[in-house]
């Protein structure tokens, strides 16, 4: 059995292994993972998976509270990494990434409150909850890589139905053949709660999906109610193996009526203001200042292409995994 024969039958050895343990955590689906508050200063774990040298983690980058067309909102933008120590049979040729955001219920109403939100049939149409408003990236295709793929037909004419002397001819046939590094996200679910994005590799350079994707939601949100996201991914290498992500938390999000996470605090330097009036010294002058609040900032001017540089990096000079084509045991 040769080097190749071996890997195939462990690659399906592992698989199969793999599979049963799927089946096995699928009867736990409906178990919650940790759920932590939002820390700004925190670069916090959203999910991480690992199998062999094939490994992956998400974690927040940013978060901004603001508006989207009038209605209170939040940005969330989050990187996953995507790690494998070789290629060939152990990157990355696919992956899924999914954002899920729920309702957090506030504390139990009291009984007689409970009551009359059963008698009131409007409010079973109506869903106050997290929605998504907008995601990035929506669809982005890398650089198109080209490559000539041969193939060999053969055959042989028998001279005599005895046997014996045959003729034997063949001939090549030559074809293109063409791939692109492929990102894409759609909404999923009714109301509009998750968003999935697809990752595929060139698989005419074979170079992996991209390691380090970039992406945006921004989620409509009732003010001062929380609410909570928390991802799933699935990735499979060149060898067929599913890397499941199994670790991290759900995050806990909530605004004030001011537009802050309620978790984060800030020092503020202690400043002299005038309340009406100015007065002038030398060449300087003083006025009062505004005591109007700051405008939330409006999230749908915002671009997430210039926060997640996706397109950019995808059609960049050769793009994730350009170059030549990788071989199946070749170690770069």
């Amino acid at each position: 059995m040769d080097e190749e024969d071996e890997v195939a039958d462990l690659i399906f050895n592992v698989e199969e292994d793999l599979n049963r343990k799927d089946q096995l955590f699928s009867f736990r689906k409906d178990e919650l993972p940790t759920t932590k508050n939002y820390h700004a200063k925190e670069q916090q774990l959203l999910q991480e998976g690992k199998l062999g040298s094939s490994e992956f983690s998400a974690r927040l980058r940013k978060v901004v509270f603001g508006e989207y067309q009038d209605e209170s909102a939040c940005l969330i933008l989050f990187r996953v990494d995507f790690a494998t120590a070789k290629k060939g049979w152990f990157r990355f040729r696919n992956a899924t990434v999914e954002a899920e955001f729920e309702h957090v219920a506030p504390p139990a109403a009291d009984d007689a409150d409970k009551d009359s939100d059963d008698d009131d049939d409007d409010d079973d149409d109506e869903y106050n909850g997290p929605l998504i408003r907008k995601f990035y990236p929506e669809l982005v295709r890398g650089h198109i890589s080209s490559a000539a793929e041969t193939y060999g037909l053969g055959f042989e004419v028998p001279l005599s139905p005895m046997g014996g002397a045959a003729i034997s001819a063949g001939y090549n046939i030559t074809s293109p053949r063409e791939g692109l590094h492929l990102v894409h996200g759609r909404l999923m679910g009714n109301p509009e709660t998750r968003v999935k994005w697809t990752m595929n590799e060139n698989e005419v350079s074979k170079g992996g999906i991209y390691e380090q994707p970039m992406f945006a939601v921004v989620v409509r949100h009732v003010r001062e109610q929380p609410f909570a996201m928390r991802l799933k991914i699935k990735a499979t290498t060149y060898g067929g193996l599913p890397v499941t992500g199994n670790g991290g938390s759900r995050i806990l999000f909530k605004a004030t009526s001011k537009g802050h996470q309620a978790t984060e605090k800030k020092t503020a330097k202690p400043t002299t203001r005038l309340t009406a009036g100015s007065f002038k010294v030398g060449s300087q002058k003083w006025t009062s200042s505004s005591a109007e609040p700051e405008a939330p900032e409006d999230l749908a001017a915002v671009d997430l292409e210039s926060l997640t540089k996706m397109k950019a990096d995808l059609l960049s000079e050769q793009g994730p995994g350009g170059g030549p084509p990788v071989g199946i045991f070749e170690e770069i």
